[in-house]
């Protein structure tokens, strides 16, 4: 049986309720429905990419709307002051099969 999207199919149709904090048309940016830190937010493309090893991971309108998004979040909330870690799943078993990239802090662990 294959893994659920649920990124990308529930958080972009609107299943899941969640809490905007960045969006352009390449990207979105969300408080994660079930934090494992203080702040936790995570970047997704709004088209589904399967990881970074996918080829439309390479796109430079998808990777530059991606660092956007990180920083306006990080200004945002004030973690640029802080300080934050970015993780991003790189195709790994067990992981939600869709690019996506979590912010979180304050500081770093």
């Amino acid at each position: 049986m294959a893994r659920r999207d649920w990124y990308c199919e529930d958080v972009l149709s609107g299943k899941i309720d969640i809490r905007k904090v960045w969006e352009d048309e390449h990207v979105l940016a969300f408080h994660h429905p079930h934090p494992q830190a203080e702040i936790h937010v995570v970047v997704i493309p709004k088209k589904h990419v399967a990881s970074l090893m996918d080829p439309l991971a390479l796109d430079g309108a998808l990777l530059s709307s991606m660092m956007q998004a990180i920083q306006s979040v990080a200004r945002q909330l004030g973690l640029d002051v802080t300080g934050f870690y970015v993780r991003a799943n790189a195709c790994a078993p067990g992981v939600t099969p869709h690019m996506h990239w979590h912010i979180v802090g304050p500081g770093i662990d």
